[in-house]
């Protein structure tokens, strides 16, 4: 059997955890808006090349 540490260090470890998870949440729709945002940045990009393109116009 595993020793157990005091239950108020469990209690600040399971805080801890929970803190780190939450961070975790918000990390992950931070990088999911970061690559929407580079995904519509990309097509406004294309767009604008492809119009110039048809223009005719360069540099």
């Amino acid at each position: 059997m595993l020793p157990l540490p005091p239950f108020n260090e469990q209690k600040r470890l399971v805080a801890k955890v929970d803190e780190l998870m939450t961070l975790c949440d918000e990390l992950e729709a931070q990088l999911a808006q970061s690559k929407q945002e580079s995904e519509k940045l990309m097509q406004a990009v294309l767009q604008e090349a492809l119009t110039f393109k048809r223009l005719g116009k360069t540099g």
